[in-house]
């Protein structure tokens, strides 16, 4: 079910299709969150992978959102851009960030 509602959200902030179109979509996606300022993102493309990077309030707020359901929601998300290989790397609160890979 949450990795539906990411693939539909990630739809309506699509504009194009592969890592860089994933990169797009997040950014407009998580733009919208700039008025929280305990929100930080940022995403760079590497090589064949897209590496994002966030300080999330999700955990402080939601904790349980995030410990079930933030990845399905992220695959759901890139998988509206057709990328399927998505792995957290780090994660709030035990790192300082929230670190995704992502490949095609």
């Amino acid at each position: 079910m949450i990795e539906k509602v990411g693939y539909f959200l990630g739809k309506l902030v699509k504009v194009e299709d592969g890592l860089s179109g994933l990169k797009k979509g997040f950014e407009k996606f998580f733009n919208e969150l700039k008025e929280f300022q305990d929100f930080e993102f940022s995403a760079k493309i590497t090589e064949d992978k897209l590496i994002t990077k966030s300080k999330c309030p999700i955990h402080k707020y939601f904790g349980f959102y995030c410990d079930k359901f933030c990845l399905s929601f992220v695959e759901g998300f890139a998988r509206a851009y057709g990328v399927t290989k998505v792995r957290r790397v780090e994660r709030q609160p035990k790192s300082d960030y929230c670190v995704f890979e992502f490949e095609i």
